[in-house]
């Protein structure tokens, strides 16, 4: 059996996300909203308010309820998490590697 990189891991549980996020809105058609609700809800609230506040819309936003953000704002924190992540993908690259210190001594 190959153990899958990180990377491969990651796109399957992104898959499998989208997957489950479109099965919930084909069943709930009349309440995509409701369903958003409930992904934005599952977040822990610090996640939420962290990037509220990289978003510029202020982190107390994060603690609302996601009708409470309007249009703008989640447009906002979209393009935001859009952009963190490529660079935490930069990131990630970048840790790659590099010399494994010598032990300390006793």
């Amino acid at each position: 059996m190959v153990a899958a990189s990180a990377a491969e891991q990651s796109a399957i549980s992104h898959a499998a996300g989208n997957a489950a996020i479109a099965q919930s809105l084909f069943l709930l058609k009349t309440d995509r909203e409701a369903v958003r609700a409930a992904h934005w809800n599952s977040l822990p609230e610090q996640t939420r308010k962290y990037i509220c506040h990289m978003a510029g819309i202020g982190a107390e936003r994060g603690a609302l309820p996601l009708r409470e953000l309007d249009a703008f704002q989640r447009g906002k924190v979209n393009r935001t998490a859009d952009r963190l992540i490529r660079e935490l993908e930069t990131l990630m690259r970048c840790m790659q590697g590099g010399s494994i210190p010598a032990p300390a001594a006793a």
